[in-house]
């Protein structure tokens, strides 16, 4: 199925509708610091994250028949057929940091093919700042299109992800400040890369990490003309994602 620059179009604004909607609920919630539904290891799952999978759900459902691939209830429906295109969604990403009230978080979407993304959203709440990109649109901040500059070899962001060997990557991160004057750890790959995309920061790696919290951020970085994107499958739903001006 081939999507022209109209239904691309419609599509992208459906992503920010569907993200800034669900966004808009977390913001109102967040620091009411009620238990988590489950604490395992580094990771923590809690009830805004469900809520917010179905906000989007329903967003996206009304106006759009593609399956949904989300972090939290996986495939809603039904998986896809091979090249046919999905969404792919974080309700919440960067939980721990809404957990504990620091405004680092962001709800991403994405519209993609196989492990190509076609479009993306990122809303972040706290900063009221929706970024949408694809191909045709190319990088916008609410509704302004950007041209980013960015200053190679200065920020690069990372993260360790909850399931990641500590060793392994703490070993990453050492090597990789050996080369770049500073290091960001958000909390939260999908700001990560939306910020990447709008020139705050540089560069952006991270190992073993999930598709559906980098799917929207590596369409933003292409619309916005990065020089290098790299993702490679790691596992079902795991990859390796660098990213650099």
């Amino acid at each position: 199925m081939s999507l022209s620059n109209d239904d691309i179009e419609f599509y992208t604004r459906l992503a920010g509708e569907a993200a800034r909607a669900s966004g808009e609920k977390l913001r109102k919630g967040r620091g009411t610091r009620r238990p988590p539904v489950s604490q395992i290891g580094r990771d923590i799952k809690l009830a805004e994250d469900a809520a917010s999978e179905a906000e989007i759900a329903s967003v996206l459902s009304r106006q759009s028949k593609f399956p949904i691939l989300s972090e939290e209830g996986g495939w809603l429906s039904h998986a896809p057929a091979a090249g046919t295109p999905h969404w792919v969604v974080d309700p919440l990403d960067g939980s721990f940091n809404y957990f504990r009230g620091l405004p680092l978080y962001g709800v991403s979407v994405a519209l993609c093919v196989d492990r190509q993304p076609l479009l993306g959203a990122i809303f972040a709440p706290e900063q009221d700042e929706l970024f949408l990109g694809n191909p045709q649109l190319g990088l916008h901040l609410n509704g302004q299109r950007m041209n980013p500059r960015a200053e190679p070899g200065q920020i690069h962001a990372t993260g360790f992800p909850a399931h990641a060997d500590l060793n392994a990557t703490s070993a990453r991160i050492t090597e990789l400040a050996q080369s770049w004057k500073k290091m960001r750890m958000l909390g939260s790959a999908a700001l990560s890369l939306a910020w990447v995309a709008a020139g705050r920061c540089d560069a952006y790696s991270e190992n073993g990490i999930m598709w559906w919290d980098v799917a929207a951020g590596l369409a933003l970085v292409s619309a916005a003309g990065l020089r290098d994107v790299r993702c490679e499958p790691v596992s079902e739903h795991a990859v390796n994602v660098f990213v650099a001006w």
